[in-house]
């Protein structure tokens, strides 16, 4: 494969680029995508909401159990856009070689990186702003302060951007990237705090739930939902931003490493 030799740093426009390319791939089929973006994650929240907050009536730190749970299931949904985007939407990319066709421009493995998470960033809001609106409207996330849950959406959106690439940029197939829902998303959604506070977990299981990368997005968004914070919402926004910085690298290596021979 003949590959342009990029220009050095990071450019806006390939970056730009590779985003406009995939929004207008979601404009294409956003009929069928957006049951996914809002519809499936709005059944899950005022199921749960109506539902389990029907029986449970008392829960740390929030008046409502609804209240509590709504900021991680945001979270959760800004996490499965942003893993399924830079998975299993990456692995297809690489599969029929439009990442390949990308490198024979001037643009670099690094700015394809960077484009995708854009787009994966992108997804995550755009699920977090739909369901946040409904919950805001049924009372379930109040004041001013809830608007803050886009922080930390934008920060699930990158690191789980991130992780995603180390997933599709060594699957040898798809049905390997099935694994990557059920046995790493899925356990991350609900060991997270999303749905029960941790406080309530066994000892020795508490400290591997607060390790999980997606326990300090809902830490931090339960913060903005509830408006209750103290230095903890720090740290948790620090822990991910660390992450972050950890698995983009190894993205971009493992990438560069498949697409390059």
């Amino acid at each position: 494969m003949n590959i342009a030799i990029p220009t050095p740093g990071i450019r806006r426009r390939s970056v730009t680029g590779l985003w406009l390319r995939h929004a207008v791939a979601f404009v294409r089929y956003w009929k069928f995508v957006i049951t996914w973006v809002l519809i499936e994650p709005v059944i899950a929240l005022v199921a749960v909401g109506f539902g389990i907050g029907k029986l449970v009536t008392e829960v740390e730190g929030a008046d409502t159990y609804a209240e509590f749970v709504t900021p991680g299931l945001i979270m959760g949904s800004a996490m499965f856009h942003a893993l399924f985007e830079t998975s299993w939407n990456a692995y297809n990319r690489i599969d029929n070689d439009v990442y390949e066709t990308a490198l024979t421009t001037p643009i670099t493995v690094l700015e394809v990186t960077l484009g995708d998470i854009s787009w994966a960033i992108t997804r995550a809001l755009m699920t977090t702003i739909g369901v946040a609106v409904v919950a805001a409207m049924l009372g379930w996330l109040d004041g001013w302060w809830a608007i803050g849950i886009l922080i930390p959406a934008i920060m699930v959106g990158a690191m789980f951007g991130a992780m995603g690439f180390l997933f599709s940029a060594v699957a040898p197939h798809t049905t390997f990237l099935t694994l990557v829902f059920t046995l790493v998303a899925t356990p991350l959604y609900f060991f997270s705090g999303s749905f029960f506070p941790i406080s309530i977990l066994p000892d020795w299981v508490e400290p591997i739930a607060w390790a999980m990368p997606l326990t300090p997005g809902v830490h931090v968004a339960r913060g903005f939902g509830l408006g209750q914070f103290d230095t903890s919402h720090l740290w948790a926004g620090l822990y991910m931003v660390l992450l972050t910085a950890l698995m983009w690298p190894a993205a971009v290596y493992l990438l560069k490493r498949r697409l390059i021979k």
